[in-house]
């Protein structure tokens, strides 16, 4: 593939020609060039440049900026722009938007306010993918296609009536009958037993916000389910009208979401959105912790273990934050390249850096790019330019395998009942934590190796040490590949909260 092909590191950035006068973009493309950017990625916010009203279709902005890229030699990543409805959108039909707990919309004006479970929502997506796959699918200038925009960001729960109608459809698929899920939910307890179908919803607000675990535990799995549908249905469009090298990825991970799962399903690859100064936001910061920003590698790691070679979508390159939160400072002299060579060695081979300008209106103002307001050049600018001639001379390594001889063991039914059950997740983040310092401070390689239902022990034997803290979750099925890896020869090391729940995470 064009961007990520085991021959050579490659460079891009983050470009919004909306929001800058087009008399900009050929300086800009230019300039990115001459900084050794060969691709940009753009549209993720930019439904309305294409579908300003219901129905009507305009192509000539996303166009003329392709013309002009393909021009220029520039490559582009084409976005779907479904993470940002338009207002006449959420306005017509207000069941699209997503809800908090207590059933209140969060109405027009940040970001993914939308659910994934509203026919009309899916509708109006299948649309304008369609329309923008079958009208740009085929331009040259376009290498690949990024879905969304860092699925299950800002919020992982979805409380619309929309979802809870999808959910008692999810439940019926995997129970068959009311009896089956009172029986697996353990309803009999403060006498929560249903009748019928239409008496479950997705988790309602109670006293002290105490939900029935395993009501918890089956509705994580169904954000997740829903979340991967709304890739999938995304992906099966674009790949009727891309190029046949053209690839599909989404950015960042994120919760309540089976990545693994997504992956083999609907992308080529996995990009990440690496945010390393968030180890120096404001609103957390411990100056006392030993390893800093290198704790962001622990989502490196976690990135791998989707995708062993992948992408970086969004590098840090000034400091960032919005008007409301997450305040960072600016990189220092450097620390652009440590960042870059820290998501190289995790196993990138391309490297996205966010953004090309920083934005002068709206709630990222102060998430600042390469360049600051003014546009001109900058010691960030001089840095990315020396960044480019370092990859140049480290080509003979890209598509290398991060090589690790330990592992830690996770699994996502483990994970989202660490999420519903406190004292679950208060073992599990002390351990997880205290075992990602010991591995960082020794300069220990480690990999998160995820158990899924494929999973064979011989992908378990190249470790020679295996971690799996706190499976309170522990299947016969993942009892006996534990016990084959060691019976070959594996040593495994389980924490104290371990096999004592069965999949409903039910006491057995």
């Amino acid at each position: 593939r064009k961007m990520s092909n085991g021959e050579r590191y490659g460079m891009g950035s983050c470009y919004y020609p909306e929001h800058w006068d087009s008399s900009l973009w050929e300086d800009d493309l230019e300039r990115m060039l001459q900084a050794g950017i060969e691709v940009v990625r753009v549209a993720e916010f930019a439904w309305n440049k294409i579908e300003p009203e219901e129905g009507v279709y305009t192509y000539e902005f996303f166009d003329s900026f392709l013309e002009l890229a393909q021009k220029k030699g520039m490559k582009v990543i084409f976005c779907t722009p479904t993470a940002t409805p338009p207002v006449w959108l959420t306005e017509k039909y207000p069941e699209v938007l997503n809800a908090d707990q207590d059933g209140l919309l969060y109405r027009h004006g940040a970001r993914r306010h939308y659910n994934y479970n509203s026919p009309v929502y899916q509708k109006l997506c299948r649309n304008i993918v369609e329309k923008s796959a079958s009208h740009y699918g085929g331009h040259p200038a376009i290498i690949g296609w990024q879905i969304d925009n860092e699925v299950n960001c800002e919020l992982d729960e979805f409380y619309s009536e929309s979802d809870s109608a999808a959910f008692r459809k999810f439940l019926q698929e995997k129970y068959g009958t009311v009896d089956e899920l009172n029986q697996a939910w353990g309803t009999i307890f403060w006498n929560q037993t249903y009748n019928c179908w239409e008496q479950i919803y997705v988790p309602r607000k109670t006293v002290h916000n105490t939900n029935n675990p395993h009501h918890l535990l089956d509705y994580y799995r169904f954000v997740s389910d829903s979340a991967r549908r709304f890739v999938r249905m995304q992906s099966e469009i674009i790949r009727k009208y891309c190029k046949k090298d053209d690839f599909i990825t989404t950015n960042g991970i994120f919760g309540n979401l089976d990545n693994q799962a997504m992956q083999k399903e609907s992308l080529d690859f996995m990009t990440y959105d690496s945010y390393p100064n968030f180890a120096y936001c404001l609103d957390d910061y411990q100056p006392d912790d030993p390893i800093k920003d290198r704790k962001w590698s622990r989502n490196l790691a976690e990135t791998r273990a989707i995708s062993p070679v992948f992408g970086i979508m969004e590098q840090q390159s000034g400091a960032n934050g919005w008007t409301t939160r997450m305040e960072a400072p600016t990189p220092r002299p450097g620390q652009i390249t440590l960042w870059t060579m820290q998501s190289i060695a995790h196993g990138a081979d391309f490297v996205s850096y966010f953004r090309w300008r920083t934005c002068t209106v709206g709630t990222e103002m102060y998430w600042h790019g390469i360049l600051d307001y003014s546009g001109r050049d900058n010691r960030r600018l001089r840095e990315i330019r020396e960044i480019a001639r370092k990859m140049e001379g480290m080509k003979e390594i890209a598509g290398a395998r991060y090589a690790a001889k330990v592992g830690i063991l996770k699994d996502y039914d483990n994970i989202w009942d660490a999420r519903q059950d406190k004292w679950h997740e208060r073992v599990d983040r002390f351990s997880q934590k205290s075992l990602f310092t010991a591995l960082q401070l020794t300069h220990t390689p480690f990999d998160y190796v995820y158990l899924e239902e494929d999973t064979t022990w011989e992908e378990l034997g190249k470790y020679e040490v295996l971690f799996y803290p706190h499976a309170s979750i522990l299947t016969d099925a993942r009892m006996r590949l534990l016990e084959t890896y060691v019976s070959e020869g594996g040593k495994l090391v389980m924490g104290c909260r371990t096999g004592y729940k069965d999949l409903c995470g039910r006491c057995v």
